[in-house]
């Protein structure tokens, strides 16, 4: 790695309530930044940059009206272009999936990271902007970057069968989590888990309100639960998004207005104390790219049922309980499993903190440069020698790394060993296809 390596990263959504993209945005920025070795950055910046604005030393451009999705994906490819080559940059790097580079970047390198490929996948599920980026844009533009990093094994086999990218232009790279992640003391949980009126001791789901996020069929699960007995508050943290209504009415037709808690967004300073304060963490969604939820609940010490479809079996290994997402009465079980039993919920707690050690966004930062170097040094050194021109004419001597030894590896600095892939999950260049049967929701 050298420092001369410079990256033009795109950043997008970073001025709302963080979905999971603009968190994997803002961790990938800020690991970068923290590595020693680190690569110069320039934020190509869709509206505001959020709290990366306190970093004094990244140089920051703006892609003027593109901070909403249509301008971003229509004038966004005319902007980047131009920027790439003002900023002098090698590598142009779009984390956010959107691909607006259909015109290239002026001859920089091009990686985008495609988080998941939901509307190929689940379709029906998406809203109709997504669809047509998804089904109609990505097919097209896709297959004219240099390189494509995705966060599972799962999402790098869908993106080979659906968006026809050869195989060996997918790299996967698992996201990390974040270190303020961490079990909070007990005083400290109940403090923040007071501030949204939660009392300590709660079922817990975080997560977009959406409808494929499985909110119906988990509904459904606790219901159950409350005819065995149980008394604990299913908590929802996350915002309303598409067809929420649906579960709100699902809500009212199983009488759990007094029983189920939507706490709306919650900020991540207060999360992992949210987390903490919880006896049990569920997510049975039925299609993840990664699920950074389940593996935040797990750095926090908070045992966890979750859905064993798509990439979630990646991400929580052995130490969750995994359930078929369409099956409500399984659910039920599992999670009466967990809340009956201390032993149980002991046992998920070290498994998880263990399992969640694994992950850890500096490693996510020096695969990801792993893979800058490999498209530089791979496909050419054209917006080098154009570099190295115009620099080296203002007295500079500017060098990007040109030979890899191709294959993406662990560096000789760090441990950059991904997590144990479960056999079920393992794939190739081909889809396989474990997906449960979809019944309809009752």
């Amino acid at each position: 790695m050298t420092s001369r390596l410079k990256v033009a990263l795109l950043t997008y959504a970073l001025d709302r309530p963080l979905s999971g993209i603009g968190r994997y945005t803002l961790e990938l920025v800020r690991a970068l930044v923290r590595l020693k070795d680190r690569p110069q950055l320039v934020l190509l910046a869709a509206g505001n940059v959020g709290t990366l604005a306190e970093a004094s030393d990244l140089q920051r451009v703006s892609l003027l009206a593109c901070s909403r999705l249509p301008g971003l994906v229509t004038l966004g490819n005319v902007l980047i272009p131009f920027l790439a080559r003002r900023s002098r940059a090698n590598v142009v790097h779009d984390p956010t999936g959107v691909t607006p580079l259909f015109f290239g970047a002026d001859g920089a390198r091009t990686v985008v990271t495609v988080h998941d490929v939901f509307a190929w996948s689940f379709p029906g599920h998406s809203t109709l902007l997504d669809t047509l980026i998804y089904r109609r844009w990505l097919p097209r533009v896709l297959p004219r970057v240099d390189a494509v990093i995705t966060d599972s094994e799962t999402s790098r086999a869908d993106i080979v069968r659906y968006l026809r990218i050869a195989a060996d232009k997918v790299t996967m790279i698992y996201p990390g989590v974040s270190p303020a992640y961490g079990p909070v003391s007990p005083q400290q949980a109940t403090t923040v888990a007071a501030r949204y009126d939660l009392a300590a001791g709660y079922i817990l789901f975080v997560g977009s309100v959406e409808e494929r996020k499985n909110l119906r069929r988990l509904l459904r699960a606790y219901a159950q639960l409350q005819q065995r007995g149980e008394r604990r508050p299913l908590v929802v943290v996350g915002a309303r998004k598409w067809k929420y209504s649906r579960i709100m009415q699902t809500v009212e037709e199983l009488d759990l207005q007094q029983r189920v808690i939507f706490a709306g967004y919650v900020p991540d300073a207060d999360l992992p104390a949210i987390y903490s304060a919880a006896d049990l963490f569920v997510f049975p969604s039925l299609y993840e790219g990664f699920g950074l939820p389940p593996l935040e609940a797990m750095a926090c010490g908070t045992p966890v049922v979750c859905s064993h479809a798509a990439s979630l079996p990646e991400v929580v290994g052995d130490a969750a309980i995994t359930v078929d997402p369409y099956d409500v009465q399984g659910l039920a079980e599992a999670m009466h499993r967990v809340l009956a039993d201390s032993d149980l919920r002991d046992e998920l707690r070290h498994k998880g903190l263990a399992r969640a050690k694994h992950f850890s966004w500096e490693k996510t930062a020096r695969q990801t440069i792993e893979v800058y170097e490999k498209v530089l040094g791979v496909i050419g050194t054209r917006r080098t020698q154009r570099t190295e021109a115009t620099e080296g004419a203002e007295g500079a001597e500017p060098t990007v790394p040109t030979e890899t030894t191709g294959a993406i590896g662990p560096t000789e600095t760090t441990d950059t060993t991904q997590p144990a892939i479960p056999p079920a999950c393992q794939r190739g260049g081909s889809q396989i296809n474990t997906r449960p049967k979809r019944p309809a929701i009752p």
